[in-house]
């Protein structure tokens, strides 16, 4: 049997995320805890085990991720997005107020700059990326 200190840091990060993908989020949350532990300034990490643990319904554990992810990066649209629905499933909507006015400013912002530059083929100008559909299916309650 193969120990843990022989699978590589990549292999258990790819690992983690195929079990997020097949909605295994307590197992994959397991997996990303040791790996933040590991890479703790790694914010892309954090966001996923906060992401995790929403979906397994840890919300203080992942309003705790979320914070941090806030506290070293005060723009991050999509930790502010997932601290507000986080924070709405606990009924503190006053506090999720604000969180939920920044994430739309700074989707809408980025949208009008989409819009205001010209758009690659196959691609309508104004129409929103990717990552922007996503993230609102992603944390939908």
């Amino acid at each position: 049997m193969v120990g843990i200190q022989r699978v590589s840091w990549y292999e258990r990060w790819t690992y983690a995320c195929r079990l997020f993908e097949s909605q295994r989020y307590r197992a994959a949350s397991l997996i990303l805890q040791d790996l933040v532990a590991a890479v703790p300034r790694n914010l892309d990490l954090r966001m996923l085990l906060a992401r995790s643990y929403y979906h397994t319904a840890q919300l203080s554990l992942a309003e705790a991720e979320l914070r941090h992810i806030l506290g070293a990066e005060p723009a991050h649209p999509s930790a502010h997005f997932a601290l507000a629905r986080i924070l709405e499933r606990q009924h503190r909507r006053s506090e999720a107020a604000p969180h939920m006015r920044v994430a739309d400013t700074m989707t809408a912002r980025d949208l009008l700059a989409l819009s205001a530059t010209p758009a690659p083929a196959g691609r309508r100008v104004g129409q929103p990326r990717r990552g922007h559909r996503e993230l609102l299916r992603r944390f939908a309650g």
